[in-house]
């Protein structure tokens, strides 16, 4: 098998993949959320683009010389879904502006004026060089509109991290910092294509555009799991916590908490503990106890010691205890598992299951069953 043919089933794959992930998160949801909506047309439009790539690299729609240009543009839309998915996703929708009006004007007009191109070339009233250029012409300004979006995605998370402040809490975006970081790789490739076929023609298509169709659907279809896996956990933790800990994120480590008087003792630490569900926080520290409870550190360390405990071990213990009532309760068996460990107070996938399994001996998954 050649590398073109290695290629083409990579095309063909990719897309039946992303027209499965449409289908799958449309079917999981009973209610589709925009955020959703948008990351499935950003699959969506990809897939096409890949789909109609192969049916041109196999043939299937030979029509003489004009057969690479019988394209529906569908990758004019592919950056503005993205940029739409973000917005909705950090709560920004009310700066969309006319961005998405003007993708989808962008797209309708340049598809009229390819086809208007195809049949005045094959009607013999336009010479086929002029579609050739119209082609190139096209390709050009959508990458430029493309970085163009772009770049109002990265300046959209660096200049107005207030106005999504409260995502922050729950999901820091680092996957999204990376997929731009990425992406900053595919659009070098586009604009090696896009010079390739227009000034050097050293390679040509559909060669020149291996690299960036091999990287974007890599990254893509990435983004796509990775953005719907995660507004899911974002979704089931902002419930969760109304549910949990209304009042979390509340300072109680205030100057309102009386110093302790007398010997400081095991049972005082822990009802504060308990009764302010400090153990939810997964910040917490020794230090900031100490000094909530306007103690010394080292006075704390021995209360706990003498119990025969050390500080996380207590902590991750009332964390597990409280998953664990929470993974039995039948009203939360539609939240994922790892939105209740987190929601508990562990900062990670991998620190709650260690945890979970550490104390009860079962993974999370064997003891919700």
């Amino acid at each position: 098998m050649d590398f073109r043919a290695i290629f083409n089933l990579f095309l063909i794959v990719g897309a039946i993949q992303g027209f499965v992930f449409v289908f799958v998160t449309f079917a999981m949801r009973r209610k589709i959320e925009k955020p959703i909506f948008y990351l499935n047309l950003f699959v969506i439009f990809l897939s096409l683009n890949n789909l109609q790539s192969w049916l041109i690299d196999k043939n299937i729609l030979e029509y003489g010389n004009i057969s690479t240009y019988l394209t529906i543009p569908w990758y004019i839309l592919i950056v503005p879904a993205f940029y739409t998915f973000l917005l909705h996703y950090l709560g920004m929708e009310s700066k969309k502006s006319n961005l998405i009006k003007q993708g989808i004007a962008f797209f309708l007009v340049a598809s009229s004026i390819r086809w208007y191109l195809i049949v005045s070339v094959i009607g013999e009233t336009t010479p086929i060089d002029l579609l050739h250029k119209y082609n190139l012409l096209e390709d050009f300004l959508t990458l430029v509109y493309s970085v163009y979006l772009y770049t109002k995605c990265v300046l959209l998370l660096k200049r107005h991290r207030g106005q999504y402040a409260e995502i922050l809490v729950y999901d820091n975006l680092i996957w999204i910092v990376h997929f731009l970081r990425w992406g900053a790789l595919v659009f070098l490739f586009w604009g090696i294509a896009v010079l390739l076929n227009s000034v050097l023609h050293i390679v040509k298509p559909p060669y020149s555009y291996y690299p960036l169709r091999l990287t974007s659907s890599i990254l893509i279809y990435w983004v796509a799991y990775k953005a719907f896996f995660r507004y899911r956990l974002l979704k089931d933790r902002v419930a969760l916590r109304a549910i949990l800990a209304p009042n979390k994120g509340e300072n109680v480590f205030s100057s309102e908490t009386k110093k302790t008087r007398g010997k400081f003792t095991f049972d005082q630490f822990d009802s504060f503990i308990l009764e302010n569900k400090l153990f939810l926080d997964p910040n917490l520290s020794l230090n900031t106890v100490a000094s909530a409870l306007q103690i010394g550190v080292s006075t704390l360390s021995k209360v706990i010691n003498e119990e025969q405990l050390h500080f996380s071990d207590y902590i991750n213990t009332l964390r597990v205890n409280e998953s664990k009532r929470i993974l039995k309760d039948p009203d939360f068996e539609a939240y994922t598992i790892v939105a209740i460990g987190l929601e508990c107070g562990f900062n990670s996938k991998s620190t709650f299951y260690q945890s979970f399994k550490k104390i009860t001996g079962k993974t999370p998954s064997q003891y919700r069953g």
